[in-house]
């Protein structure tokens, strides 16, 4: 053999192209799992074709983070062929070695990460991935320390990382003969340029116009089988850019919508044409004069329940108890089921439920942006602040949580309470073990009902709470008091979570506990003294997310969240239709109606009692009576139950949807960037 090719050049070469090989294989054996796990056999066998598509999609989605992986460890190593010596040797091992097991490590993490996010979430890797950092971390690791074996599996992975950190030296291990080897050979610098037009295509996807993205994925009418084709690295990628594109308050929404005014915008959101040339003045609107709600005002009481979804309440019986006795009250009072939250994240939807606004799409959250000293107009609370009510935020957990307490001080409310507040208020909470009083996330909500009892029945003048609860979260505890009901786990539930039975049934018992405290809470009011004049309503931040995948025909279930309300007689209104579509911007303007006499307030949502309001979520779906738009698609549904959906072509319904959610989206925009420059919004095209 020509003594050339004994050079550790080529050896290495082969080495790191073997190690290249490895990763594809156990890529594509994880996309595998991640299919049949997540995915439902049926549904999958059925669309084979499709399926065979998005495997080798994924198979070229694999290819590019494993080209930026070993696009640098190859040209130190062909740098090097031409240096002889063993300080360039061993140095060279040194770098492959390092920056080959930093990237093969952060390729196995992020696909680690993806597929929890995923099985929490029912969506790879997204911008509220970085709400990992930005929430209580502590609590975060805490809670994941206390539903999963931490020490067993962390000492797996290291286990895990040691011996592939061995391997990858094993591979790159020097020779004696590697100094008497000759270097130079025509073949080495053919060989750079085949591997780096190689690695070159690889990390493009393709050498056409535009390299291949995530966008190239939606290649089936149903969306698992799309999101089968993506993986970690990519759609983190895209979740950087979106941070990057929209982390500062310059994205245009309105020209990206197609409008060139606000006053198209307005007519699009509204469906008719704004009153005044002056955009906040636009925005006023005024509820009825109604004697009686002047002289008799309800208290009013919004809970914003952690994780409160639909999917699983709609799976409760007498055997799988899931609501306790919630059921009755969402039997005998409002119950709005075609409801989005704003965002998918809790921050995120009680800002936008705070400020009775939609959620711009990208957007940092309000609290977390440039707005978090900004006082809006549009807060829900004012108008009732207005009205003579003392307003109240409650929230189960620390007021510095991600300076939530900040920054709703800053919309002015008259009391804001945490944890900490709440216990100083109750000194008989003093009575509870730790344990039974709440965990790192906070206290359990039974304390924040009774607290919010007492504090309306000692009070003198009309009450209005938000309140956030935190028993419904992860690591999903209750007291030892609480006697769980049955919870029996058919074939069919089985089949459609996303985690072990054993985790499930205590995420889910936890997920009962928090219903049945908000049952009896409805009915210590509807028993005393309160029955008459007590409003109380009650929504999620976002989806319980534990089901897998559910496909197409429930892609509007998988996001949503109930909207019940409590409303005594005196308050109800004549017509109701239940069958009414809405998301979290429409909460105030509905309870305004409900409980307020001539009162002005900024209307970016609609009442929908007597308004045609759609539903929005950030995320990019629009839902209302017609259809939906969601992932660039268009889709009806299949009966008047607003239940199933299938993909179908635009119609002028639809398109019209569409604009309204745009439109309503772009005057948000406007509206906030008038509020950060203190100034009504100009004429015409000018920017306010």
């Amino acid at each position: 053999m020509n003594l050339s090719f004994r050079h550790y050049y080529w050896r290495w070469l082969k080495n790191q192209a073997f190690l290249f090989l490895i990763f594809v294989f156990l890529m594509t054996v994880a996309r595998i799992s991640f299919a049949f796990y997540f995915g439902d056999w049926d549904i999958l066998s059925q669309n084979s074709s499709e399926l065979r598509k998005a495997f080798f999609l994924g198979f070229r989605f694999d290819l590019m983070p494993l080209a930026y992986v070993n696009a640098l460890p190859f040209l130190i190593l062909n740098l090097a062929y031409f240096l002889p010596g063993k300080f360039v040797i061993r140095s060279t091992r040194f770098l492959m070695t390092a920056l080959l097991c930093l990237g093969y490590f952060l390729i196995a993490w992020l696909y680690v990460f993806d597929y929890g996010f995923y099985s929490y979430f029912q969506d790879h890797l997204n911008i509220l991935f970085f709400g990992f950092f930005e929430d209580d971390t502590r609590a975060v690791i805490i809670s994941i320390y206390k539903n999963y074996n931490l020490v067993f599996w962390l000492s797996v992975v290291f286990l895990l990382h040691y011996g592939l950190y061995r391997f990858i030296r094993f591979l790159f291990s020097p020779y004696e003969f590697d100094l008497k080897a000759r270097p130079i050979n025509y073949r080495a610098p053919l060989t750079f340029l085949v591997g780096m037009a190689l690695i070159a295509f690889m990390a493009r996807g393709n050498f056409t116009r535009l390299p291949l993205s995530v966008e190239d994925a939606f290649i089936s009418d149903n969306e698992f089988i799309n999101e089968i084709a993506l993986n970690g690295a990519l759609t983190l990628n895209r979740a950087i850019k979106i941070r990057k594109t929209f982390g500062k308050d310059q994205y245009d929404y309105l020209k990206a919508s197609g409008f060139q005014t606000w006053e198209e915008a307005f007519q699009a959101a509204r469906g008719t044409q704004a009153e005044s040339p002056n955009l906040q003045k636009a925005l006023l609107s005024k509820t009825n004069f109604n004697s009686s709600l002047k002289a008799n005002p309800p208290h009013v009481v919004l809970v914003v329940m952690e994780s409160f979804g639909s999917f699983w309440n709609e799976h409760h019986s007498d055997k799988f108890q899931i609501l306790g006795d919630l059921e009755d009250h969402f039997k005998k009072d409002v119950l709005f089921k075609n409801f989005l939250p704003a965002e998918n994240g809790t921050i995120g939807s009680i800002v936008s439920v705070a400020t009775s606004q939609v959620i711009r799409p990208g957007a940092r959250f309000l609290s977390e942006s440039e707005y978090m000293k900004t006082a809006l107009k549009s807060s829900g609370h004012l108008p009732f602040k207005e009205s003579g009510y003392d307003t109240h935020f409650v929230y189960g957990g620390k007021l510095g949580w991600r300076d939530l307490g900040k920054y709703l001080a800053t919309q002015k409310y008259d009391h804001l309470w945490g944890a900490d507040e709440i216990k100083e208020a109750m000194p008989e909470l003093g009575n509870f073990s730790s344990r039974d009083l709440g965990n790192e996330w906070g206290i359990f909500d039974e304390y924040l009902y009774s607290f919010i009892d007492e504090q309306i029945r000692t009070s003198t003048k009309p009450q209005f709470f938000l309140v956030l609860t935190t028993s419904n979260h992860p690591p999903f505890e209750y007291p030892s008091s609480y006697q769980p009901r049955k919870l029996d786990f058919t074939p069919e539930i089985l089949s459609n979570i996303t985690i072990n039975e054993e985790l499930a049934r205590k995420r889910l018992l936890g997920f009962q506990y928090s219903n049945q405290k908000m049952a009896e809470f409805l009915d210590r009011i509807g028993s005393s003294s309160l029955n008459e004049k007590t409003i109380v309503a009650l929504t999620g931040d976002h989806s319980f997310w534990i089901a897998k995948g559910v496909g197409q025909e429930q892609e509007f279930k998988r996001y949503a969240v109930p909207f019940y309300l409590r409303i005594p007689e005196a308050y109800k209104p004549k017509t109701i239709d239940d069958k009414k579509f809405g998301s979290h911007e429409d909460i105030f303007p509905t309870l305004f109606h409900l409980a307020l006499s001539d009162q002005s307030y900024i209307k970016l949502g609609e009442d929908m009692f007597s308004e045609e309001s759609i539903a929005v979520n950030s995320s990019g779906l629009f839902a209302g009576p017609a259809g939906a738009y969601h992932h660039g698609k268009f889709w009806k549904w299949k009966d008047d139950k607003f239940d199933l959906m299938y993909p179908t072509e635009p119609t002028p319904e639809l398109m019209k949807l569409k604009s309204k959610a745009q439109g309503l989206i772009s005057i948000t925009d406007m509206y906030l960037k008038s509020e950060k420059l203190n100034r009504p919004s100009s004429v015409g095209n000018d920017r306010p």
